[in-house]
């Protein structure tokens, strides 16, 4: 499966062309509301379905229309003009995180990043705007896994591809300390990287959220799901520096708004996963 890595492009909410720097950083919620005008800077990781370039070359995804659905909702309820400036994507997980960190003001990260309590101690959160399913994923030609506590039998000899210091990686060494002691775990720098090698290499096999499982099969890439590991306890968030002034704002628009249960939200689900697949999501 070839997955797009996309370059900077123009948004069409006021979105302008800006170069990386040593420290991302955008307009404070205090001076916003004070001015009723501003800048957020994004950054984002690809991830099929929540932050991709479309086929006009614009950016696109769920996580995307929630961010203009926000800055919708403050323009209608305060009068605030925002302007969004999007950084080229970062292929890279853990300088995206490196990135957020020192990151000062009005910074939003987007793309599958889930919220964990060790993260929410060094970062920001926005409420959580969908469920997260982690699939374990091998080429098609492996044979499907029963049970987890096969695992060390039947995928004897395979290596597990991952990236470093994501929930998918954690879930990969809990399975590796219960079933699968002597398991070979070797990172790779993002998760379409993780699928590019599990789809073209019988001998490996993964955990990748389900975002990447839905792109596999939307292309008919040779990718197989094994139920047995299927996990289901995290959940997405739009990622922000620590003790950012914008955290407050977001509660207030997804609580005001009740947007997860709102019809604009139930569209962007259904526009960028599909009626079958949000159904699917309603189980868990």
């Amino acid at each position: 499966m070839k997955i797009l890595f996309s370059k900077l492009v123009l948004w069409s909410l006021s979105l302008s062309l800006v170069s990386v720097q040593a420290q991302l950083s955008g307009d404070t919620w205090a001076s916003v509301n004070q001015k009723k005008t501003g800048y957020l800077t994004i950054t984002y990781i690809q991830a099929p379905a929540l932050t991709f370039r479309n086929e006009q070359g614009q950016l696109d995804g769920i996580c995307f229309d929630i961010v203009k659905s926000f800055m919708d909702y403050l323009r209608t309820t305060r009068g605030i003009n925002l302007k969004a400036k999007v950084l080229p994507e970062t292929q890279d997980f853990s300088k995206f995180l490196l990135d957020i960190k020192s990151a000062q003001g009005g910074v939003f990260g987007l793309g599958n990043i889930t919220i964990t309590p060790e993260r929410e101690l060094t970062y920001d959160f926005s409420p959580p705007f969908i469920n997260n399913l982690s699939f374990l994923l091998t080429h098609q030609s492996v044979p499907t896994l029963g049970a987890l506590t096969d695992l060390g039998r039947q995928f004897a000899g395979m290596t597990a591809y991952t990236v470093k210091g994501s929930t998918n990686e954690r879930y990969l060494l809990s399975l590796k300390q219960k079933y699968f002691p002597a398991l070979r775990i070797v990172h790779l720098p993002n998760s379409g990287a993780v699928m590019s090698k599990v789809s073209s290499d019988n001998r490996s096999f993964t955990v990748l959220d389900f975002n990447f499982y839905a792109e596999a099969l939307k292309y008919s890439a040779p990718i197989k799901r094994h139920p047995v590991g299927d996990h289901s306890e995290e959940f997405f968030g739009v990622i922000m520096p620590n003790n950012s002034d914008w955290k407050p704002i977001w509660e207030e628009f997804f609580s005001r708004t009740q947007f997860r249960k709102s019809i604009e939200y139930r569209k962007i689900l259904t526009k960028h996963l599909g009626s079958s697949a949000v159904r699917a999501l309603e189980m868990y």
